[in-house]
């Protein structure tokens, strides 16, 4: 309640303070009504351009083109001479002076846009009802547009369809099962025990992007530090189709007007809506085919080695070293074509003060691991009236119901792919009729088969993501603008492991936790634009937002089940219940000076209050301020020599804060934990003590640049250079013994990151008949934890992932050989099983029998990171788009070749076998050779094909005859190869998933599928 006061209080305030800004003079201009027409036309063809931005620069109105590039609005200014800018990805924008009357209609002649790489007139939505064009922003925000976006093969949801299209984004798909899990990283991580993934908006509604898995079906979930490793990802929830645009707030400055929530960044999402014209009905289809793009290289040789004496189980006989055996390829059992559509429609359209926009999909896709697959139905409504000629409101709802059947796999004893990499290929798995089951697995206990056929792993989603939305306009200069958004959703999983599937003794178990979220947003932002001159300006902006956010997870379990109930019902039943509500309430305030249409400075503060801090910390401050000058705009310029090279030059620069929620909602309390005592429920103190005094995880970024058109702004430059300091990190601070507790969270912690982001864009042939276009991008980073508790700590996280002060996150720190002293590797006598040889050993510090020595092994974050990305198009039909997508100086553990060796699994192990190298020099471990972890770090530098798509639109000719205006065929591969030293499946997948530390671990994941789509569009 308290908060609900503050913010009716500060919002009367404010709006009265908005109506002082502006000089009487200025308000009693009058505002005519006038209606502004015309056409946009691409310059090469004059075909109609659909999706164009038309803006009446100095004010907020404008439209979208339609189908039929034509545009339509109501100018509410006064009478007087305006600018009107068309702007459209890809293309120089285009302007042209009109005048305004008091009344009537004015029509424009017809716009014809050149392609170009510059696009700064473009306009970006930063939060609900504050919009900026691109030229007035000192910080740099990547956009991605619907084409680029809709042309991703086989992308499930929009994490996928971003991969490789944003310099200074490392977006990482942890699994390659349908719907898998997805990170996304903005300038590197900047938490230890916080999230490290940016907020997501979508139409203004904050939503759930909900990393942590219900259920380990990967990584165990008990463990040090381990977090984030769902196999699943909410962003699949979110369809390309949907999209119209993607801008990425990479830096503070950008992402400071959403506070404490906006440390990782912020990716804004906007969904399409109905176009000017008549109504437009479109219909497509694809038909994808997948595979793995690679095998584990197994024994094959059908001779015994140690692997199958020691863990191998007799089929016909005993096992004897060196004697003949038969080989089984689990492989063909496990692997399978996997064949997936994607079915979709919309209905668009506008007229008069209504537009409307209907859609509707449906997805199936099979996982290339048998028994695993997804399906997803789609629906989403977003009509817009006009109501009089001062008030438009906007109602937008999107339902998603999806439904995906995972297989375990990692490190979970009973993956799939485990079974593969722990178990001896002389076991047969196959079906036994004599005893009627599947044969138990030697080591592991289930039958991977036996997983494959009756386990059950469900996770069942069913979410609804919407906002309303309303934009008044009671003068030519103030805007008010009001968002309510809703993210609602529930999410079932389930893991069923039936009776005496793992063991004769094992009784049968099953888990089936549901999560019920539900966080919504409302935001309230008024504008006000004033000119006081020619060449000066000011946009005031005033906004307030209050968002809560209530997360209840229900658990239930049983063991002991009733044979062939797949329900929770069994002998010894369990349950658990967790609630956690965090609730912010906030404003923000934001000046914009425009010099002479040229010279922009922004400068605003965001005070925000959350209820995860103590009273003294809850109100925080963040600060930021930019910068940015259009040198190629003054009339000098233009007329100079080195304006005839230089066509645009524009400089940039920002500062920002933002912040960070702790990892905890309720780390500021003493907390208590159940307990039982003589059979009955109790509460005991947690050893954890309570810390009033937490505040944000606060971030401080400068960040520099330029932006430079050549050859008539055929070819763009754009450079950043940014500076992150993160301090104030919730770390874990060991507790006085006289307090009665063990530990306390405390803001204690720094990390840095420093890096470039660049990004080259190039039109290199555009003529009638053929156009070439290029993106590179291009961005290197360097991370480095500058404090924790005290100098000397280390911090594990998974297996061998550490936080180790002076380093990167999440550095490999482990076992490594002992070594000569000239660096060569060392070698001491070791007798197995009566046989004397020489082996490799791991480092101690007293020999053999002291304590291990480790070193950093490795580091999982990348030195840079590269995109390219061509675009061909043959004629006016015919269009071609490759993209490679590489990541370099990254490493990876590779664990599942650890294993493998061990076990005797690797096809490594056949010279062991065939006595072409030491006896057991892989399958044992001499001198702890299953410790020395620096042999299984492996370089995952990676370029990969990661997308190509051919689309030809038929002749019309063909598509009149089906009543259709457009039609379509594409053909499309994603992930299709992949060039790198790494000698596992795939060096993209991470057994961690999202964790913000444990990065780079392979633990037989499922790879990337390689797909193939083929697929048809029609427009009527």
């Amino acid at each position: 309640m308290h908060g609900r006061r503050i913010f009716r209080r500060c919002a009367i305030t404010s709006l009265a303070a908005l109506a002082l800004l502006a000089p009487g003079r200025v308000l009693a201009q009058q505002a005519g009504r006038v209606t502004v027409t015309g056409t946009v036309v691409q310059a090469e063809d004059r075909r109609p351009l659909a999706g164009a931005q038309v803006q009446l620069r100095g004010t907020n109105q404008g439209a979208l083109t339609g189908p039929d590039g034509r545009f339509s609005f109501e100018a509410a200014a006064p009478v007087g001479n305006y600018t009107l800018a068309v702007s459209f990805l890809g293309r120089r924008t285009a302007t042209r002076p009109i005048t305004l009357p008091s009344s009537g209609t004015v029509t424009v002649e017809t716009i014809a846009l050149e392609q170009s790489a510059v696009e700064l007139s473009e306009v970006v939505v930063t939060a609900p009802g504050v919009a900026q064009e691109r030229r007035a922003m000192g910080n740099q925000v990547s956009s991605v547009g619907a084409a680029e976006l809709n042309r991703a093969p086989a992308a499930i949801g929009v994490g996928e369809a971003l991969q490789g299209k944003v310099p200074g984004a490392v977006i990482t798909q942890s699994t390659g099962q349908p719907g898998g899990g997805m990170t996304i990283r903005l300038r590197g991580s900047n938490s230890i025990l916080g999230s490290a993934e940016p907020l997501i908006v979508v139409d203004g509604t904050i939503i759930d992007d909900n990393t942590d898995g219900l259920i380990g079906l990967n990584a165990n979930l008990s463990g040090a530090n381990r977090s984030g490793s769902s196999i699943s990802s909410r962003l699949a929830d979110i369809s390309p189709d949907e999209i119209e645009n993607i801008d990425i707030l990479k830096g503070a400055s950008a992402a400071a007007l959403y506070g404490s929530r906006a440390k990782n960044g912020v990716v804004l999402i906007t969904t399409k809506r109905g176009h000017q014209g008549r109504p437009q009905f479109t219909f497509g289809t694809d038909v994808t085919v997948g595979s793995t793009p690679k095998k584990y290289d197994l024994v094959t040789i059908p001779i015994a080695g140690w692997g199958d004496v020691s863990y191998g189980t007799p089929t016909n006989g005993p096992i004897e070293l060196g004697g003949p055996v038969t080989r089984y390829d689990l492989q063909d059992m496990v692997w399978r074509t996997a064949v997936g559509n994607n079915t979709h429609a919309s209905l668009s359209g506008a007229s008069g003060g209504t537009s409307y926009f209907l859609s509707g999909s449906y997805v199936t896709d099979q996982g290339i691991v048998r028994s695993s697959d997804y399906r997803k139905t789609q629906v989403r409504a977003k009509v817009s009236q006009q109501l009089g000629s001062l008030l438009n409101v906007t109602a937008n709802g999107s339902f998603v119901q999806s439904l995906a059947h995972y297989v375990p796999e990692g490190e979970q004893t009973f993956g799939v792919l485990s079974s593969v990499i722990f178990t001896p290929t002389s076991w047969n798995p196959n079906y036994d009729p004599s005893t009627g089951r599947y044969p138990y697995n030697p080591l592991l206990g289930p039958n991977p088969l036996e997983i494959l056929k009756d386990w059950e792993a469900p996770d069942q989603v069913t979410r609804f993501i919407g906002n309303f939305e309303a934009n008044f306009q009671p003068t030519a200069k103030l805007r008010l603008h009001y968002l309510f958004g809703l993210d609602d959703y529930r999410d079932e999983a389930k893991l069923y492991m039936p009776p005496f599937s793992t063991s004769a003794s094992f009784t049968g178990s099953i888990s089936n936790p549901v999560l019920l979220a539900r966080q919504f947003n409302h935001d309230l932002t008024a504008a006000y634009d004033a000119r006081f001159s020619p060449s000066f300006g000011l946009t005031s902006t005033l906004g307030f937002r209050y968002t809560s956010s209530r997360n209840n997870t229900l658990r239930l379990g049983a063991n002991d089940l009733v044979p062939g109930l797949d329900i929770v019902n069994g002998a010894t039943q369990v349950a658990s219940q967790g609630i956690t509500e965090i609730r912010t309430v906030g404003a923000f305030l934001q000046e914009q000076a425009n010099l002479a249409d040229r010279f922009y400075i922004t400068a605003g503060a965001n005070l925000e209050a959350s209820s995860a801090f103590g009273a003294d910390q809850r109100w925080q401050l963040f600060p930021r301020v930019n910068a940015s000058y259009v040198l190629s705009d003054a009339p000098a310029w233009k007329e100079s020599a080195i304006g005839s090279v230089l066509s645009t030059l524009r400089l940039r620069g920002a500062y920002g804060e933002t912040g960070g929620q702790p990892p905890g909602a309720y780390q500021r309390f003493n907390n208590y934990v159940g307990t039982s005592f003589s059979g009955r429920p109790g509460l005991v103190a947690s050893s954890v003590q309570g810390n009033p005094d937490l505040k944000p995880e606060r971030q401080r970024e400068f960040e520099g640049g330029f932006d430079v058109g050549l050859f008539q702004d055929r070819a763009n430059l754009q450079f950043t250079y940014y500076n992150q300091d993160t301090k104030d990190l919730v770390l874990s601070v060991p507790a006085a013994p006289s307090s009665g507790f063990t530990s306390q969270f405390q803001n204690i912690g720094e990390v840095t990151n420093h890096g470039v982001e660049i990004a080259l864009n190039t039109i290199n042939i555009a003529r009638p008949g053929f156009e070439w276009s290029t993106r590179l991008g291009f961005a290197a980073s360097r991370n480095k934890v500058k404090k924790l508790v005290t100098s000397n700590d280390t911090i594990l996280f998974g297996y061998l992932n550490y936080v180790i002060e002076g380093q990167p996150l999440g550095v490999f720190y482990g076992g490594q050989y002992a070594r000569n002293p000239d660096g060569t590797i060392a070698y001491d006598t070791f007798t197995v099983n009566g046989q004397t040889n020489r082996y490799p050993y791991l480092l101690k510090s007293e020999g053999r029998n002291g304590t291990q020595v480790n070193k950093i092994l490795g580091d999982p974050n990348p030195d840079w990171t590269a995109n390219l990305s061509n675009t061909f198009r043959f004629g006016r039909n015919v269009q071609l788009n490759v993209l490679l997508d590489g990541r370099f100086g990254n490493d990876v553990a590779n664990f599942s070749r650890r294993i493998q060796e061990i076990f005797g699994v690797s096809k490594r192990v056949e010279a062991e076998i065939k006595g072409d190298t030491t006896f057991r020099a892989f399958t044992l471990a001499p001198g702890s050779r299953s410790l020395i972890y620096e042999e299984f770090i492996e370089d995952g530098s990676f370029v990969k094909l990661r997308e190509v798509a051919l689309s030809v639109r038929l002749p019309e000719s063909l598509t009149r005859r089906i009543g259709s205006s457009q039609a379509e065929l594409r053909v499309a591969g994603r992930n299709l190869y992949t060039w790198t030293k790494y000698s596992g499946l795939d060096p993209e997948v991470n057994l961690f998933g999202a964790s913000p530390v444990a990065q780079g671990v392979d633990f037989a994941n499922t790879p990337l599928p390689r797909q193939f789509v083929f697929g048809l569009n029609f427009t009527y």
